[in-house]
């Protein structure tokens, strides 16, 4: 059990990182596209490809990442298998997939938001997969609680 809290801190910890990198990424993007262009001699249409498909993924990535940190919270708390959880893990799906249609439109643009977008479309998966065993879970909990 102190494994499992030890891990459940570090997650809360690196969510807590990677909205922090997001804000600080959505400041910088253009500064760094605008860098990469010039070091790499690329297309001078590539930033505001590589903005306009960056910037309206952001917030939802965003709300992803808080969901999460919810759902981390309250498994630290042993509420593990409650509806909240499985509603968070529904929205994170959604998210990765709007996500993965936002790239996969660009991918046409600039052949590296492919990639991204079939990344998305996989943690899309995961995360309803996740939401499907923690419905299943909870209510095999509810019974159980039921029948005592």
């Amino acid at each position: 059990m102190q494994k499992a809290q030890k891990a459940l801190r570090l997650c809360l910890i690196l969510t807590d990182v990677f909205i922090c990198a997001l804000v600080v990424v959505a400041i910088l993007l253009p500064f760094g596209v605008s860098w990469y262009v010039e070091v790499m001699h690329r297309s001078q249409s590539l930033p505001a490809t590589i903005m306009v498909t960056c910037y309206p993924c952001a917030p939802i990535l965003g709300i992803a990442l808080i969901q999460l940190r919810k759902i981390i919270k309250r498994i630290c708390a042993d509420n593990i298998f409650c509806a909240d959880n499985s509603t968070g893990f529904k929205i994170i799906s959604a998210c990765c997939l709007a996500i993965s249609v936002i790239t996969l439109i660009a991918g046409r643009f600039y052949l590296p938001f492919y990639i991204v977008g079939g990344t998305f479309v996989f943690l899309a998966l995961v995360a309803y997969t996740m939401r499907a065993v923690f419905l299943t879970l909870g209510e095999r909990y509810r019974e159980d609680d039921v029948t005592e």
